[in-house]
């Protein structure tokens, strides 16, 4: 059963990702997600980077869907949105499957001089994509970079999703891990 704490934080995902504002998740907002992507990294469909994160993120969508869309309308409310996140993270083979390495896929696709980690300006764009303000995803990568070296290594990444779907620490950095919450 999700806490308060993981619902206030997923709520900000749902919202982030809700690309057209109609208060619903469907796979336009996921594809939309998608073509942001690609027009930030430069990666115009067909490239093989646009392709995989576009499989990627429809992969996620399909598995949101499948678990919570209980009135089969294709396209998920708040509460549904939540349902799933409470389904996928009470399993821990899901949790793995879907959140796990969703964090470690990003790094790479996100990668954008390909030295294994995400650097302050990376991120940001990554958080740019859903919308938010350069100065809220400057401050968050603050919080989520742990040793201050200025990058997020895979295991920083990885340490900070476990965070945020997982902990009911306010303090824990990883709560940062969508901007602030």
């Amino acid at each position: 059963m999700l806490t308060e704490f993981q619902k206030r934080k997923l709520t900000v995902v749902f919202h982030h990702q809700d690309m057209d504002h109609d208060g619903f998740l469907g796979k336009a907002d996921y594809e939309q997600y998608a073509k942001r992507f690609g027009e930030i990294q430069n990666y115009p469909p067909g490239s093989p980077q646009y392709e995989a994160f576009y499989a990627q993120n429809m992969a996620v969508w399909e598995q949101v869907r499948q678990v919570a869309d209980k009135d089969k309308d294709n396209r998920l409310s708040l509460e549904e949105f939540l349902a799933s996140y409470d389904v996928t993270l009470s399993d821990e083979n899901l949790f793995d499957q879907f959140v796990i390495q969703y964090a470690k896929s990003a790094v790479a696709l996100w990668d954008r001089d390909g030295d294994g980690r995400l650097s302050g300006v990376e991120y940001v764009a990554l958080l740019g994509c859903f919308g938010l303000r350069e100065e809220a995803a400057r401050e968050a990568f603050r919080h989520l970079d742990r040793d201050g070296n200025g990058y997020l290594t895979v295991e920083e990444v990885v340490q900070n999703a476990k965070e945020f779907y997982l902990s009911d620490d306010p303090d824990a950095p990883g709560n940062w891990s969508f901007g602030p919450y």
